[in-house]
C-alpha cells in the first residue's frame, strides 16, 4: 500500500487523513502537541507559538459552511460558532474517523523534496527529531495563516511607538484606558475595531477601501492608509497632521509558511504557492498537493472536496491535462486581478461554489440536499453582504435550511428581541 504523508493537522490536514487513509498507510506529522490548527487557542498557555485566534473570536461564517461530510454540528448551537465550539467538533471529528492514531504530534517538517532518481517520484520529509521518512505522495496542509505580513510604509522600522500585528492579539483587557488604531479592514480588521470598542477601549480604524466602512460604531474614526510613520506619530493619506496612538494593531494578513518546500519541488512559494493545478496539485509533480490556499472560501468545505479529488487522483481515477497546458491555465488564473496583491490571486468569492461543484462531479460525490451548492451560494451571499452592512449585528441572526425549497432563510434576529 502507498505511503502518503501529511503535514498538519488542522482542518484541510484531518480531513485529508480521513479520505486518504482508506487507500494508504497515512502518517501526518504536526508541529504542536495537539490537532487544530488556527482554531486553536493558545493565548491562556505558556506557548511560545500562538495562533490568531483570540478570546472573544466568533466565526464569520454560518456552521452550515462550517460543516463536514457525516458529521453535524450540534442543532442548539447557533449559527455563529465561538472558537470553542469549533476545537470540540474537530475533536469529535478526530475521534468519529479514527484520526489520532496516525498523528505524530510535536513533529514539525524542516524539508520536503521530492527523490526525482526513482519513477514514480518519492519524497523524502525530513522532520525536527532529525529523521527523515520516504513516502509516495504527500499532502501539505499547512494553512495560511502563521507568517504575519506588515506593510511597506516609510518610517515604520523606526517607529517608537507600540505596535503588534493581529496574530498577538488575545483581548480587549490589555488594552483598557488606551487609544488604539487597527490597521486593515478586512474580517479581522473589523471584527478587532469591534472587539475592543465593545469593551470599553477607544478603537478607530485604518483602511484603504474606497469609501467608509458601514455599520460600525458612531465613536470610532475611520482613517485613510498610514503613509509616513516619524518618531512616534503616524501619517495618513491626504492628512498633514500626525497621530498619536497607545497601541497600533495591524490586520494586514499573513505570508505563506511553505520554507521546508524545496525548490526541487518546482513550486514558487514567496506569496503563494505556484502553480497550482486546480489550486491544489503541483502539476510537475501530481502527487504532492497543497491544501486550503484560497480566500474568501469556505475552507470546511473547500478542503473536503480538495481531499476527494486527491485521493481519486493517487488511485489513478483522474487523469491531468499536459504540464505545458497546466502552466498556461496558471498563468492566466494569475492575470485575473492584475490590480490586486498577488496574496489575493487565489480569491474566489462565489466562484468557489462553481470549483466545490466542479471537483465534487469529477469525483462522482452526490451533492445531497445541506451540501445543495445553490443553496450553500445563497446562504454565503447574504452573511457576506449582512457583515457588510452590519458588522456588529450580523451573527445575532440565525439561519436554517428549508430541506423541502433547499434554501436558507433566517429563522430569528436577536438584533429584535
Amino acid at each position: 500500500m502507498r505511503r502518503v504523508c501529511i503535514i498538519g493537522a488542522g482542518v484541510a490536514g484531518i480531513v485529508a487523513a480521513r479520505y486518504l487513509k482508506e487507500v494508504s498507510r497515512v502518517t501526518l506529522y504536526e508541529a504542536s502537541s495537539t490537532i487544530g490548527g488556527v482554531w486553536l487557542y493558545t493565548k491562556d498557555e505558556n506557548s511560545t507559538k500562538h495562533t490568531p485566534m483570540y478570546r472573544n473570536l466568533r466565526t464569520n461564517l454560518p456552521k452550515q459552511l462550517m460543516t463536514l461530510r457525516d458529521l453535524q454540528h450540534e442543532s442548539n448551537s447557533p449559527t455563529f460558532l465561538t472558537h470553542e465550539q469549533v476545537m470540540d467538533y474537530l475533536h469529535l471529528y478526530c475521534d468519529k474517523f479514527n484520526i489520532n492514531d496516525l498523528i505524530s504530534f510535536n513533529t514539525p517538517v524542516t524539508c520536503l523534496r521530492p527523490d526525482t532518481s526513482v519513477d514514480p517520484v518519492k519524497w523524502i520529509v525530513s522532520t525536527g527529531n532529525g529523521k527523515d521518512e520516504v513516502f509516495d505522495a504527500v499532502a501539505v496542509c499547512t494553512g495560511r495563516y502563521d507568517t504575519i505580513h506588515y506593510p511597506s510604509v516609510p518610517g515604520l522600522d523606526t517607529y517608537s511607538g507600540n505596535y503588534i500585528h493581529s496574530k498577538e492579539y488575545s483581548t480587549p483587557k490589555l488594552y483598557r484606558g488606551q487609544h488604539v488604531l487597527v490597521v486593515g479592514a478586512n474580517a479581522s480588521g473589523v471584527d478587532l475595531t469591534l472587539d475592543l470598542n465593545e469593551n470599553g477601549v477607544r478603537a478607530d480604524i485604518s483602511h484603504r477601501k474606497p469609501e467608509l466602512l458601514q455599520g460600525l460604531p458612531k465613536e470610532v474614526i475611520q482613517f485613510r492608509e498610514p503613509v509616513l510613520f516619524k518618531g512616534d506619530e503616524v501619517y495618513f493619506e491626504g492628512d498633514s497632521e500626525g497621530h498619536k496612538f497607545d497601541t497600533i494593531i495591524f490586520a494586514t494578513g499573513y505570508g505563506t509558511n511553505l520554507e521546508f518546500i524545496h525548490p526541487e519541488c518546482l513550486m514558487e512559494t514567496d506569496v503563494l504557492p505556484r502553480p497550482l493545478y486546480k489550486f491544489l496539485v503541483n502539476p510537475k509533480y501530481p502527487s504532492m498537493a497543497i491544501f486550503n490556499q484560497c480566500c474568501f472560501v469556505a475552507p470546511f468545505i473547500l478542503c473536503e472536496y480538495q481531499a476527494l479529488y486527491y485521493r481519486d487522483l493517487l488511485l489513478g481515477k483522474i487523469q491531468l491535462e499536459p504540464y505545458d497546458s497546466i502552466l498556461k491555465n496558471a498563468s492566466k488564473l494569475l492575470e485575473r486581478f492584475p490590480d490586486k496583491h498577488l496574496k489575493y490571486q487565489y480569491g474566489l468569492h462565489l466562484e468557489q461554489f462553481d470549483l466545490f461543484q466542479e471537483l465534487a462531479d469529477v469525483v462522482g460525490v452526490p451533492v445531497e440536499v445541506e451540501n445543495d451548492m445553490n443553496a450553500l451560494c445563497s446562504l454565503y451571499d447574504m452573511v457576506h453582504h449582512d457583515r457588510r452592512s452590519g458588522p456588529s449585528t450580523y451573527r445575532n441572526k440565525e439561519w436554517e435550511l428549508d430541506r423541502e425549497t433547499v434554501t436558507y432563510h433566517m429563522t430569528r434576529d436577536w438584533n429584535k428581541s
